[in-house]
């Protein structure tokens, strides 16, 4: 009796211990000690000097695309304004003007239409590249700073705004950029 006694004392302290085993390390991720911080990806995306730089290249771009556009609009409205003072009874040259007006006017369509793709494709690739950079900011700042876990802003419904570590992206993509 008394050697199973003293056999149970033995193991006792090895069962009490177990579970603390069992818990994962500090910082391991598990529930002990991780930090989580939340970014806010469109804040940073309009707040950063960087992005509205790379975004505001982006929109001379656009506007000499619109104006190489108008030009064009200009040149068309001008061979309808000499078609429109042709006689009527000159049909060899009105048909000549009219088909000359048809082809103008499908080339300015062309013109309209390969533009606007060009700038989304071109829209698309400029944020598809910031948003990269700012992920590796994101991910050097969260393994500097030991961060277990790091949300968009989008994905949370509600969150202490002591989490939020969007000022700090900015920042560190602005710094990283000049």
């Amino acid at each position: 009796m008394k050697k199973i006694a003293l056999f149970i004392s033995l193991l006792m302290p090895f069962f009490l211990a177990m579970p603390l085993m069992a818990a994962p390390p500090r910082g391991s991720g598990g529930s002990a000690g991780g930090k989580i911080g939340i970014v806010d990806m469109q804040k940073v995306l309009r707040d950063s000097k960087n992005a509205r730089n790379i975004r505001t290249a982006f929109l001379k771009d656009v506007e000499k695309k619109q104006a190489a556009i108008r030009a064009k609009e200009g040149e068309v409205r001008k061979r309808e304004e000499e078609f429109n003072r042709l006689a009527p009874n000159a049909f060899e040259e009105r048909k000549k003007k009219a088909e000359q007006l048809k082809i103008e006017a499908r080339n300015l369509q062309h013109l309209r239409e390969d533009a606007e793709g060009e700038l989304k494709r071109k829209d698309a690739e400029i944020t598809q590249k910031t948003i990269g950079e700012i992920m590796q900011v994101i991910r050097n700042y969260a393994r500097n700073e030991r961060f277990t876990l790091i949300i968009d802003r989008m994905a949370v419904i509600t969150a202490d705004e002591s989490v939020d570590i969007s000022e700090r992206i900015t920042k560190l993509y602005d710094a990283q950029k000049k």
